[in-house]
């Protein structure tokens, strides 16, 4: 697992320096973006790399701009944001979008699924709608949101129809009495909020083969005093596997790194091919220097030869031939 600032000197390498595609040795990156704080994307990053189903690296970002340059990178496979507020998700909107549509694999948690704050991420990428919240504050009682399976997949399929999560709130579309207000769309519901009924956990494929995953009701903070402080999210055996099963759903089910991989497969192949061309032919000019190099030095020699059979003839043979 590698951190920001390596992802930094990495992207920008990538994107002033121009090396052909084909020099690259390109393997599969999730990467992941918690805000500021990085404590939880380092936690989360952590659970990627214990699984032993995900062969992918994991890198940590700390600013939305390194989200968008990673959203450029053939390499990236997928994309985790989690946002705390509005300013966090400054500038992904576009390059989240285009790396959806064209492929790629992006899961959000809180924040992006919020249309006042997200934009058209909550409708285009993450379809939840969103335009209310319900919050949860603290009262003595553990903070949570129930969870109750709405459609069983190779997500879910292992987890329970019913389970509880540490949480202070959720994003859903609501009417204006702060009802819910179902909007019919092309995602599946994998589970619903138990007191509102609206999508808690829902997935969405774009026609390019892109795929996306929305956790409206991820709400957690950085404090250890309080119960929805993300470590215990993380203790919760239901949501570490959830995890997991999203994210190896969405990241080798897309088709971004795929078609990248093929892509680099066949450039490669061109370009061993063009080497080998290359090596061949300077071996034939090697051997044909070295041809005419031998040809020239005999020339000489034999030049060489004439010169002192002239020489012996004229002045030391010559000499003999008139005393005689």
């Amino acid at each position: 697992m590698r951190q920001d600032p390596g992802l930094s000197a990495f992207v920008a390498l990538l994107l002033l320096i121009p090396v052909p595609v084909y020099c690259l040795d390109l393997k599969p990156t999730i990467v992941i973006y918690t805000g500021a704080d990085t404590g939880f994307a380092t936690m989360l990053a952590e659970l990627i790399k214990q699984d032993p189903r995900i062969d992918s690296d994991a890198r940590v970002v700390n600013s939305p701009d390194l989200v968008a340059l990673a959203a450029a990178l053939p390499s990236t496979e997928c994309i985790v944001v989690y946002a705390s507020n509005k300013n966090e998700l400054e500038g992904l909107s576009s390059a989240l979008t285009r790396f959806f549509e064209g492929g790629g694999a992006v899961i959000g948690l809180r924040e992006i699924c919020y249309q006042p704050s997200a934009g058209d991420l909550a409708t285009l990428v993450f379809p939840t709608y969103a335009n209310a919240s319900r919050q949860q504050y603290a009262s003595g009682q553990r903070r949570a949101r129930n969870y109750t399976k709405a459609q069983s997949t190779e997500i879910n399929s292992e987890l329970p129809d019913r389970f509880s999560l540490p949480s202070a709130g959720f994003y859903f579309c609501a009417y204006g009495n702060g009802t819910y207000a179902e909007v019919a769309g092309n995602y599946t519901v994998l589970y619903r909020d138990g007191e509102t009924g609206a999508p808690i956990v829902l997935t969405h494929e774009s026609p390019k083969g892109g795929r996306s995953i929305a956790f409206p009701g991820i709400w957690v903070i950085s404090s250890t005093r309080v119960d929805v402080y993300y470590g215990r999210l993380l203790e919760d055996g239901n949501f570490t596997r959830m995890f997991s099963n999203c994210l190896l759903w969405a990241a080798k089910g897309s088709t971004h790194y795929k078609r990248v991989s093929q892509d680099l497969d066949a450039k490669l192949e061109v370009a061993r091919s063009k080497q080998q061309r290359l090596a061949e032919q300077a071996e034939q000019a090697r051997r044909r220097e070295s041809t005419r190099r031998t040809l020239f030095l005999l020339v000489v020699w034999a030049a060489g030869l004439l010169a002192c059979a002239v020489i012996v003839k004229k002045v030391i043979l010559a000499p003999f031939e008139i005393a005689s």
